[in-house]
């Protein structure tokens, strides 16, 4: 009897033993998409952090569109974001495009300190018959703090984006979009880059 049971011991080792063999062949199980993603934008940042080339932003103007704001309104807001100063790290992509991470601080349309800091991907293409100049859209996500929204209390943000520019310096508007009274502004900075953007074939 002891010698069946010591055999059926030794089966049973036998056996957890080839299962757990199996098991550290298989393949780790892949890790969900979120953290996938996450990952991803974590290695990019870190990457475009530590090994991106330096920008300066200067913000020159904040345009409230007519169509949205009387005359009076326009006269009451501030337009000019001056004092304003940024700065951030980014790279060209393989094919042209341009994306990295930064921070502004500037004066707003209540004529109040406001700050910004995110990241910024734009879709470049060549200007025809204009060697070095190019123009794009894209996009920017960002944190932002202004006195009017809980007083500096930081909120996400995101919106769409255009550049147009020549070899190191580039010209680019955030539009907020809005209805009557509100948002529909146009918010314009210049880009000065350490790197010339790479001549596309």
């Amino acid at each position: 009897m002891l010698q069946l049971v010591s055999r059926a011991l030794a089966g049973l080792l036998c056996a957890l033993a080839v299962s757990t063999a199996v098991r550290a062949e298989e393949p780790a199980a892949e890790a969900p998409f979120y953290q996938r993603w996450w990952n991803t934008a974590v290695d990019e940042t870190t990457d475009l952090a530590t090994t991106g080339d330096w920008n300066i932003f200067l913000p020159t103007k904040i345009y409230h569109l007519p169509m949205a704001y009387t005359a009076e309104q326009r006269n009451r807001y501030n337009e000019s974001p001056m004092p304003a100063f940024g700065f951030g790290r980014g790279k060209y992509t393989e094919n042209g495009n341009w994306h990295g991470l930064y921070a502004m601080g500037f004066r707003d349309s209540n004529d109040k300190p406001s700050w910004m800091a995110g990241y910024h991907y734009s879709w470049l293409w060549d200007m025809p018959r204009l060697e070095g100049a190019y123009y794009g859209l894209g996009v920017t996500a960002f944190i932002m703090g202004r006195e009017d929204y809980g007083n500096y209390t930081p909120f996400p943000a995101a919106l769409p984006t255009f550049t147009l520019g020549f070899k190191k310096v580039a010209l680019e508007t955030a539009f907020v979009p809005g209805g009557k009274g509100n948002g529909n502004v146009f918010f314009i900075w210049f880009k000065l880059n350490q790197a010339e953007r790479p001549s596309q074939p």
